[in-house]
């Protein structure tokens, strides 16, 4: 689901997917805050890169380069909340500022609910607003493509943990 919010200044993007993943929380922690790797389920980011020797907690740094739709950006972004097992939330500090939060929930004890917000302020005001909200639809489907990829993910490390 993709709606449009009202900010300060602007029309924020509103992205909202969510998915069961076939594994415990455990695992698609490992996955989601795993920096270097995020490439792996996020197609459309590459060259991860941590900025500083902080890895893990609020205050994590790092960038990366996005491509969508034919638009390429550097993305710079701070972990703004650590819930380990329970939510990552991160400040988007580049060219398209905003927020992105994943909360997780477990369902039973093999299972778990993932709910992925994303909410983006553009840049260059009224232009920027609307080519990021021409560009919503394509977002959203390529967000719900990362979380099929996560979901293969989860599962074939799920299945490699199990005894």
């Amino acid at each position: 689901m993709a709606t449009l919010g009202r900010a300060i200044g602007g029309w924020n993007v509103v992205l909202e997917m969510a998915a069961t993943l076939p594994g415990p929380p455990e695992v698609v922690w490992d996955l989601i805050t795993d920096w270097e790797h995020q490439d792996d389920w996020m197609l459309e980011a590459s060259d991860f890169v941590v900025l500083g020797s902080q890895r893990e907690g609020v205050g994590v740094e790092a960038e990366a380069t996005i491509k969508i739709g034919g638009v390429k950006t550097r993305d710079r972004i701070r972990v703004v909340a650590w819930e380990p097992l329970r939510l990552l939330s991160i400040a988007h500090e580049g060219w398209v500022a905003g927020r992105g939060e994943l909360s997780l929930t477990p369902i039973g004890k093999d299972r778990t609910h993932m709910f992925w917000r994303e909410e983006l302020e553009p840049p260059l005001g009224v232009l920027g607003s609307i080519g990021l909200t021409l560009f919503k639809p394509l977002m959203g489907r390529i967000f719900r493509r990362d979380l099929r990829i996560l979901a293969g993910l989860t599962r074939a490390r799920a299945t490699a943990r199990t005894p």
